[in-house]
């Protein structure tokens, strides 16, 4: 049952699993080429002819989006995985990957694990492929189901219905969602282009088991060696026995379709974060290091748009499975997107930090336009200006969403109190940078209700926060080398925030919650998560 004698790997085991109304046992078969479901058999007992045509076969795109099709069999009416079971078998069977995402540890951020057997990363990656369905069907003419998929049913406060949803959810903006399709679906030729993305998403977070990260760093130098799931995961679509071991989907693509999964990856970049101030500035050198031949083939844009699909499946769970798309992400970060793609085609290899600036300066600019033209824009003649202070000002404000409203104070308090901060946030500094993940959470909710700040004092002690948990890492990493970004999750923090509710107290009390976190990380010095002090000491006594 096994090619050559070979072993499946454990992440490929017998296992016991619902099909409809019944449980019967599943083992997963790995011969190289092909991965067959042997109901009520053990793994030497497959008498399945590895043979025979089906090794090489797939099904069509089309008959997936018929698997959405079925009447009464799930649909948005009926969400949960239990009404769609026959969908999901569909999945399982023909993208043997999903099974990473139901096993052992899997981390959800950095320094957080599900609970272990959790599937609540298989439901995201799954809610993104019928993300993707949901397009193809639109564009092969079914309109009416495919906005149906990704935005009808009761989806609580996200309904059509219901606020916020009745202004977000891509149901009541039927246009927006058509040119989004359009759009997409220009830059894809056929049938394996539109495969190809689906194989695409079913892997794009596998690096996050901890046994496939394990798993590929035992192939690597020590040195070369990470926590990083985009990094893991780029490492192995490199290695041609990894490919046959970990990623059967991707290995039967081709040479050059793998080639422009890897390339994807290896950039290492998350358009979201970018628009959100959140990620470091070192965070975009993949990006800029990308071939521009790779900028031009469609490579970049079909890893930018993953992050799309794959927020759209992120609130799926086991109750409800179906992606929700909505018009900030699907119509904003589309529009990002390509003006990013645009900027990295023209000629001549731009800059991280000017890269950067002028990606979040096009937002800067319509939400404060009287103080970008009176102020800010003088201030830019100088690039010395822009790529420190100007560049720190915008990823600030970007963490707010930019909604925080005194710009003259943020500017002030960064011009003349926290040079430590901006040059943190520029990434005038050597070895790795900080980035604070959940960053955006934590200052806009932390910075409470009072956004006018007319003293500005708000912002001063929130920036002060900042300031002392960019110095705690700082403390840490400062005899590390490398050039990467050290992910600092401040999550905790914003619990403390969401708990306190109305009684939060602003920038003031950001900065005294902040003072009571120290933090742990891994072994290698790339991530942690900031835990509470009174906890660390009590577990260590």
């Amino acid at each position: 049952a096994t090619s050559a004698g070979q072993a499946p790997h454990p992440i490929f085991q017998r296992r016991t699993v619902g099909i409809g109304p019944k449980e019967v046992a599943m083992t997963v078969v790995w011969c190289g080429h092909l991965q067959q479901c042997c109901q009520g058999t053990t793994v030497g007992q497959c008498t399945e002819d590895v043979s025979s045509p089906f090794a090489k076969a797939r099904p069509r795109m089309d008959e997936f989006a018929a698997a959405l099709k079925v009447p009464n069999q799930g649909g948005v009416e009926k969400p949960d995985a239990e009404s769609n079971q026959a969908l999901l078998q569909m999945f399982d069977m023909h993208f043997p990957e999903l099974l990473i995402y139901r096993s052992g540890r899997i981390q959800t951020s950095p320094g957080i694990d599900e609970i272990k057997g959790s599937p609540t990363e298989y439901y995201r990656t799954v809610g993104a492929m019928i993300a993707l369905l949901a397009a193809y069907i639109y564009m092969k003419g079914d309109e009416r189901l495919g906005l149906e998929i990704v935005t009808g049913g009761n989806r609580g406060p996200m309904s059509k219905d219901k606020v916020p949803g009745k202004f977000i959810n891509m149901g009541n903006k039927p246009e927006a969602y058509r040119k989004f399709c359009q759009e997409f679906a220009s830059g894809l030729k056929g049938e394996e282009d539109w495969w190809a993305m689906m194989v695409f998403l079913a892997v794009h977070d596998v690096g996050k088991s901890t046994d496939f990260r394990m798993r590929v760093n035992q192939t690597l130098p020590r040195m070369q060696r990470t926590d990083d799931h985009d990094r893991a995961l780029a490492n192995a679509l490199r290695d041609p026995e990894l490919l046959e071991e970990l990623l059967p989907s991707v290995r039967r693509l081709g040479p050059e379709r793998i080639q422009r999964i890897a390339d994807g990856f290896a950039t290492n970049f998350q358009l979201p974060q970018m628009g959100q101030g959140e990620i470091s500035v070192i965070s975009l050198t993949g990006l800029i290091d990308l071939p521009k031949a790779r900028v031009m083939d469609g490579t970049l844009s079909a890893y930018l748009y993953h992050s799309i699909f794959d927020i759209a499946g992120a609130a799926c769970n086991e109750k409800f499975i179906w992606p929700l798309a909505i018009l900030p992400v699907y119509s904003g970060f589309q529009s990002s997107m390509l003006d990013l793609v645009d900027r990295l085609s023209d000629s001549g290899k731009p800059d991280s930090r000017s890269l950067y600036f002028d990606f979040l300066n096009c937002a800067f600019k319509k939400a404060y336009p009287d103080f970008e033209e009176n102020t800010f824009k003088g201030l830019c003649d100088s690039r010395l200006f822009r790529d420190e202070t100007g560049l720190v000002m915008l990823r600030i404000l970007a963490l707010t969403r930019n909604t925080y409203k005194n710009t003259g104070a943020l500017l002030s308090h960064l011009s003349l109190s926290f040079t430590t901060l901006v040059n943190e946030m520029a990434g005038n500094v050597r070895g790795p940078q900080v980035m604070l993940y959940y960053g955006p959470d934590m200052l806009r909710m932390g910075l409470g209700t009072d956004l006018e700040d007319e003293s500005g004092d708000n912002m001063r002690q929130a920036l002060g926060a900042m300031d002392d948990l960019y110095g705690m890492v700082r403390a840490r990493i400062k005899n590390q080398s490398g050039d990467y970004s050290f992910e600092l999750n401040v999550n905790p923090i914003v619990v403390k925030i969401k708990e306190a509710g109305d009684k939060w107290k602003g920038g003031t009390e950001l900065r005294k919650t902040c003072a009571g976190f120290d933090f742990t990380s891994n072994s290698f010095l790339t991530e942690g998560i900031v835990r509470s002090r009174d906890d660390l000491t009590r577990e260590s006594t």
